[in-house]
């Protein structure tokens, strides 16, 4: 099944830990390797410090590569990932558990579109938001999500903002293979006569193997100027095709 639009990509950013350089992804992509998984957050000093102060080291990765995407036009917003601020609600339920106060701010932040609420003030951007969660597809599903928007109005870009991290130890036992501490922001615009463009689709035949996390193949893809890429999900499986 082929989604029935093409798309272009204007700009792109990802973060990783100990991959904040162009030359540092060019590196890692050349490899074969999973994306590093360490204690770290990308520098956001730039941000004003009252907003620093209310992020979660997922929100400073997820504003972090939407920032570094410069777009002429300011774009709708799609923000995709498993589960959020996953942090920020577990804080909260340990303050439920013992009958503590429970932080407003807290609440706000744990909420699933709060990054892309954030991004709006400090962008000051006024165009929509969808906020999309599902489980391993939520990339894909974001990027269905994205080539919708283009659909219904190819004059307006649209800015996939995707960021995950590893779940607390808490939630160990939930934790699904392979999820990268990263985040990909890709500014999308619908796809003109003779510009470079990638095409995307689903089939929901049976599933090969288990797929790990799509993120790192995506990257990889977009690094290495690839013609295809293909990853295979709970629901079946998804492809993307580079053409001129």
């Amino acid at each position: 099944m082929e989604t029935g639009i093409s798309f272009a990509v204007q700009q792109w950013s990802a973060w990783a830990p100990s991959l904040d350089s162009p030359e540092a992804w060019r590196l890692w992509a050349e490899g074969d390797t999973g994306l590093p998984v360490e204690e770290a957050a990308p520098d956001v000093r730039d941000l004003p410090a009252g907003l620093r102060r209310r992020l979660s080291r997922l929100g400073k990765i997820a504003l972090r590569v939407a920032i570094d995407v410069e777009a002429e036009e300011t774009p709708r917003v799609v923000f995709s990932s498993r589960n959020g601020n996953v942090t920020e609600m577990l804080s909260l339920l340990k303050s439920l558990a013992v009958e503590e106060p429970i932080s407003p701010t807290g609440f706000g932040m744990s909420v699933h579109n709060s990054l892309a609420g954030m991004l709006s003030i400090v962008s000051k951007n006024r165009q929509s938001q969808t906020a999309i969660a599902a489980g391993g597809e939520s990339l894909c599903l974001g990027l269905i999500e994205a080539m919708t928007c283009l659909k219904e109005d190819p004059s307006s870009p649209v800015l996939l903002l995707h960021a995950d991290e590893t779940l607390p130890d808490f939630y160990s036992p939930f934790q699904d293979a392979d999820v990268p501490v990263c985040a990909l922001a890709l500014l999308m615009s619908a796809a003109e006569d003779g510009e470079a463009a990638f095409s995307l689709g689903f089939s929901g035949a049976e599933t090969r193997s288990a797929p790990g996390d799509p993120l790192k193949s995506f990257i990889r893809f977009l690094l290495r100027g690839e013609d295809d890429w293909n990853w295979s999900g709970a629901e079946g499986n998804w492809w993307c095709h580079r053409y001129a």
